[in-house]
């Protein structure tokens, strides 16, 4: 692991809170620590090139359309807009690979990782707590497996991502990082939470 200095390190204290029924608490969050992430952006007449270069490094396909993720055992690569792209990945050196692979002919790199704070929530109520904040349909058959949306939760920007029908990623900016943490648990609280160990 690096040597990040997280944004929820002090808030994200495991145990159970809320109102947690007979079946436990209905959502489980937790703070997500990838090794690295990073924004990624082709130019227009390197796109093509761009993807095949990320297809064959990362070992997945690129979807082929914004709103899309793909993942492998190199990370999670989600389509954010047209030619950009946020890689979340555990894999060390990743961010050294790929600048030594993209020069600035082909595209860019950014490393994001201090400037972001992720966030893992999943569990049977995990939606019903996002819909309080999200405009969005979170209807598995609206919002499928793998699909990816930037958007706000209370004013809050941030990056969404479905991992699983019950799991979902979020990657906000980090200076909002304890206010975000403040406004989902808060959602979270009539459904019963539990805090887990970060990466759990």
């Amino acid at each position: 692991m690096s040597n990040l200095v997280y944004a929820l390190e002090d808030a994200a204290q495991p145990g159970v809170y809320g109102a947690a029924g007979t079946e436990g608490p209905g959502v489980t969050i937790s703070e997500h620590r990838p090794e690295s992430m990073l924004q990624l952006g082709a130019w227009p007449d390197t796109q093509a090139s761009f993807e095949a270069l990320l297809a064959s490094t990362l070992n997945l396909s690129v979807p082929s359309r914004p709103g899309l993720a793909s993942v492998s055992s190199e990370g999670s690569l989600l389509v954010i807009a047209p030619g950009r792209y946020l890689l979340v990945s555990d894999k060390p050196g990743i961010t050294q690979q790929l600048s030594g692979q993209i020069d600035a002919d082909q595209g860019v790199v950014t490393d994001l990782s201090h400037a972001r704070a992720g966030i893992r929530m999943t569990g049977r109520n995990a939606a019903d707590v996002l819909r309080k904040g999200f405009a969005i349909d979170l209807d598995i058959r609206k919002f499928p497996v793998h699909s990816v949306a930037q958007t706000t939760f209370h004013h809050i920007g941030l990056t969404l991502h479905r991992t699983d029908e019950t799991t979902f990623e979020l990657f906000i900016f980090r200076g909002f990082a304890l206010s975000f943490w403040e406004a989902l648990t808060d959602a979270a609280l009539e459904y019963g939470y539990q805090v887990a160990g970060a990466g759990q």
